[in-house]
């Protein structure tokens, strides 16, 4: 029952309005292209574009249900048809019967393209071939049937041009999906050239800001020298020794402020110069998080290995919240782990969602301990020798981001002595 409901809840979410809108475009262009035919045969027989192009919409948006998108498409159509043959067949009645068996070619071929190429967790070209080929022959042939019988079905080699006309409009379907496939890695590298011309740019410009920093650590330091010195020596001073040694101090400090501020503006420009691209793909984010980190690891002799299984080109448009929620988790894991160990880094999508794990092999956390490491402030590292703490807030900004800017949830297992895993749920609308 309970995964019946599961699989029901999965079903709403999939027909949002804005899936739905585009099921309506579709059947509104299916039914318009449906006008143009291709002759390429010798014989009295034309290929409908429409049913060419029709795949491609089904490769390039996965969350497109065939079933319901083709119950649009036949009904949407069957009006259209209605409405333009009026004058055709004299009347709606007439336009109505004409094209009805139309639907049995639109509803069948949705539910066997549900079946081969929806199903499919992989949906490979090859699949979206298979699937267009045997939609579009099934299809044809409930039609025919519907209109002619089964005695007109097997004779004239009927079977065989319905196949042909099948293999020819697969075949133009994956060329034209291979051909925007194509186009897209295209761009995608142009913008990856794009971004890495950025991150040079970025790199070179905080070189400068970097030396000026370095710079201003020095003076920090000879001003606390001189701030000690005033401490040692303040009971062999005079009264206007001690004010020069503080309003020298005073200075120093206001030049050091003034230092930073600068620094400040400086980063800010860079950043504000070189803006990133609105969307960045989760292939590259994972990339770039896993080099600094690996980077932030080395640095630190702490001695955890990150590894990422992350494989997807999807693109992020809040992919500086995603990284962050990303990195404040991984760092936790991090942090956990005393002795060295590993941190595991998965993703997974569907239909509707993206699911983020970070899994380590560290100490672990107590039942009443996850009842508590979502709430600010709360801190599981707390130094007995030096008393300080980790002040808690990167889970609980975790937390916050998942849940009200990407109306998701975020999930914990965790068990003494084994290890903990994180699982962050964000719905695919609120994350692409």
């Amino acid at each position: 029952m309970g995964f019946t409901l599961k699989k029901f809840n999965n079903w709403i979410k999939e027909f949002n309005v804005i899936q739905i809108q585009k099921m309506v475009v579709i059947a509104i262009v299916d039914a318009i292209v449906s006008g143009f035919n291709l002759k390429i045969f010798p014989f009295d027989y034309t290929i409908n574009l429409a049913v060419a192009i029709l795949p491609i919409y089904y490769y390039l948006d996965r969350r497109l249900n065939p079933i319901v998108t083709s119950v649009f498409i036949a009904s949407i159509g069957l009006v259209f048809r209605t409405v333009t043959g009026y004058y055709y067949y004299g009347s709606f009645e007439g336009a109505f019967w004409a094209d009805f068996n139309f639907l049995f070619f639109d509803l069948t071929y949705g539910l066997i393209f549900y079946l081969i190429f929806y199903r499919d967790r992989k949906k490979t070209l090859f699949s979206l071939y298979l699937a267009s080929m045997a939609s579009d022959y099934i299809g044809n042939a409930a039609e025919f049937l519907s209109r002619y019988g089964l005695a007109e079905y097997t004779t004239n080699n009927v079977m065989a041009t319905l196949f042909l006309v099948a293999a020819i409009r697969g075949t133009i379907a994956v060329t034209l999906c291979v051909s925007i496939n194509y186009y897209n890695s295209f761009l995608r590298k142009e913008e990856h050239d794009e971004r890495y011309r950025m991150l040079l740019n970025i790199i070179s410009d905080l070189k400068g800001e970097i030396y000026f920093l370095h710079s201003n650590t020095e003076h920090v330091e000879s001003v606390m020298d001189e701030a000690f010195s005033l401490y040692r020596e303040y009971d062999k001073l005079d009264e206007g020794q001690r004010k020069n040694k503080a309003l020298n101090i005073a200075k120093d400090v206001h030049e050091i402020k003034k230092n930073y501020f600068r620094v400040i503006e400086g980063i800010d420009e860079i950043i504000l110069k070189e803006k990133p691209n609105d969307k960045l793909s989760l292939r590259d984010l994972s990339k770039l998080l896993q080099l600094s980190l690996t980077r932030q690891l080395e640095m630190s002799h702490v001695p955890v290995i990150l590894s990422f299984h992350v494989d997807s080109d999807v693109q992020i448009k809040e992919h500086n919240l995603l990284m962050s929620i990303l990195r404040n988790l991984i760092n936790n894991s991090v942090e956990a782990i005393e002795n060295g160990g590993k941190v595991e880094i998965y993703h997974v999508q569907d239909e509707t969602t993206h699911e983020f794990v970070v899994i380590d092999d560290g100490k672990g956390m107590s039942e009443e301990m996850q009842d508590y490491i979502f709430n600010p402030g709360y801190s599981t590292k707390y130094d007995d020798e030096t008393g300080n703490s980790n002040r808690g807030i990167g889970l609980s900004l975790v937390k916050d981001i998942v849940e009200n800017v990407f109306n998701g949830k975020i999930e914990v297992e965790s068990k003494v002595g084994v290890g903990t895993r994180f699982s962050v749920i964000i719905p695919r609308e609120s994350i692409e």
